[in-house]
């Protein structure tokens, strides 16, 4: 056999093997994704804190690349807005809590992203 030959087929093996391998590692240790809906009808400023502690920690797991978050949704009585980057936690803590609780549409909600995280005050 060529040498040329030879190389080429040791390479092709070679770059096949690599592809595979990063392939195999991507589905093995695939980031979790989430979608979060925050429920920001109106809630006491205290309550509201353990909400945006909440987030937080989602939002550092985030940073860190341990979680992807697929996007965040605020919903109330009044509307939804959805977001496709992550807010900080920062903008969360100055959100405006309004409206009453609507548990039909959290409910929609979730049957329309069955992977979804819900944050809300305690009820």
């Amino acid at each position: 056999m060529n040498i040329k030959t030879q190389l080429l087929k040791t390479l092709g093996i070679s770059w096949l093997a690599f592809f595979i391998t990063g392939l195999l590692i991507s589905l093995l240790f695939a980031i979790p994704s989430v979608t979060l809906l925050i429920d920001r009808s109106y809630c006491p400023t205290a309550e509201w804190q353990q909400v945006v502690q909440d987030y937080t920690e989602i939002y550092q797991q985030y940073q860190q690349r341990r979680l992807q978050v697929t996007s965040v949704i605020l919903f109330s009585s009044l509307g939804e807005d959805k977001l496709s980057i992550p807010p900080t936690p920062e903008a969360i803590k100055q959100l405006q809590t309004y409206g009453q609780s609507q548990l039909q549409k959290q409910l929609q909600l979730q049957k329309m992203y069955p992977q979804a995280r819900v944050l809300q005050c305690a009820k």
